[in-house]
């Protein structure tokens, strides 16, 4: 199927395979070394594409989201299946949570070689420390043959040697990848990715007095201080709003 020289021999028996192959080479997915490697297993024959918000996605597919939108994903593509690590179901279209994505891809779970791995909208504000992990664990496993990432929407960015806390994970996934690393993984699965804006424990009165002014949950206030999250989708305007008294309470 295909020659040393790096040209496909057109097969007519083989040529929807040879297309795909050949569309794989050109977008940059895999290197003309490896389709060799890729050619001798009948799994290509289940990569297909798929449109994905006006883009051509090669399969298999994680698109990475939070929860709360997999129901919106599932509408705008009918194949996507919620993946469950602890079952080992990863469909061919995966929908993941970030954490679950990065737990499962540091401890080597993930039944794909090649992949493509697309960040949802979803976690838009993601802060700097989600994009430079993602990226920085990408560009390990890219280069140990391990496995094969096609990422979107992931920014080029460098983790903080300072953020010790990411740097764990880092350090496991390099010693599951084979590399003889001295560094320190101890419990790195205690980790906290969108990290503590607010630092300075906040007390409870205050967090249900603030819920009761804002008419909504406390676990919603407490999301915000904690977790920099927003699970309960308050606007913006809300948000900065607690954020406020939250900082004039402190100083006062």
């Amino acid at each position: 199927m295909y020659s040393d020289s790096g040209v496909f021999k057109m097969n007519e028996q083989f040529e929807p395979e040879v297309k795909k192959f050949r569309w794989l080479l050109q977008q940059g997915y895999i290197t003309s070394t490896e389709i060799s490697f890729y050619s001798n297993f009948y799994d290509i024959e289940m990569t297909s594409i798929v449109n994905f918000e006006g883009k051509e996605i090669l399969v298999p597919l994680i698109i990475i989201a939070r929860p709360s939108r997999f129901d919106q994903i599932k509408r705008e593509l009918p194949q996507a299946e919620i993946a469950d690590p602890i079952a080992k179901k990863f469909p061919l279209i995966s929908l993941i949570s970030i954490e679950k994505f990065i737990n499962s891809l540091v401890t080597m779970k993930l039944p794909f070689f090649f992949f493509t791995l697309w960040l949802h909208r979803s976690y838009s504000d993601a802060p700097p420390q989600v994009h430079g992990l993602l990226h920085t664990l990408i560009d390990l496993v890219n280069t140990s043959n391990k496995y094969v990432i096609k990422p979107y929407n992931i920014i080029s960015a460098e983790l903080s040697v300072k953020n010790s806390e990411l740097q764990k994970i880092v350090c496991h996934f390099k010693k599951m990848l084979g590399e003889d690393s001295n560094c320190d993984d101890n419990d790195w699965w205690k980790y906290n990715l969108w990290g503590n804006r607010n630092t300075a424990s906040v007390d409870r009165k205050l967090i249900e007095k603030i819920a009761l002014q804002y008419n909504i949950l406390p676990i919603c206030v407490h999301y915000i201080i904690y977790y920099n999250k927003n699970p309960c989708n308050l606007s913006s305007d809300v948000i900065n709003k607690i954020k406020s008294d939250l900082s004039s309470s402190s100083s006062s």
